[in-house]
């Protein structure tokens, strides 16, 4: 009987080492993710100390998208509400998506050469959020664009 228990526990050790062994072969980079989608403007989100305030737009303004799929050009189609009329804008350029523990920055430079840095607050296979900071009335506050995948 002990030496049942015995090989119980053996096997118990020896699965529960190569069950914590990481499998990289399927892991998909956040890299990858932006990339492997493109991303429709579902919703804003204001950020002003302990208070988010939701904007989930007009149904012009939802149709905007991000374009990723090119390794160094992005694509961007913003639509906006003038005068009851939806206005479509097109951007492009390139983009530099950089890691480390610490920081997730997207850069993104259109052709007029104004430079747009965002915080990636999330990305997973069906949503992104790209979050800008910026001053009001002397304090810092952030604007989160929320996206979802268009696949």
């Amino acid at each position: 009987m002990k030496n049942i228990f015995s090989l119980f526990l053996a096997l118990i050790l020896l699965l529960s080492v190569f069950s914590c062994k990481e499998d990289d072969s399927l892991a998909i980079s956040q890299d990858q993710l932006l990339r492997g989608n493109k991303w429709q403007l579902k919703q804003t989100i204001k950020v002003s100390g302990n208070k988010n305030i939701v904007d989930k737009l007009l149904a012009c303004e939802r149709q905007s998208t991000l374009d990723f799929r090119d390794v160094e050009k992005y694509y961007a189609v913003s639509y906006k509400t003038v005068e009851g009329k939806c206005v479509e804008e097109q951007e492009e350029g390139n983009y530099v998506y950089v890691t480390s523990k610490d920081k997730r920055t997207l850069t993104m430079t259109p052709v007029n050469g104004d430079v747009k840095e965002y915080y990636m607050y999330e990305i997973n296979p069906k949503s992104l959020i790209i979050q800008k900071e910026f001053m009001e009335n002397d304090s810092v506050k952030y604007m989160r664009y929320v996206y979802q995948s268009m696949q």
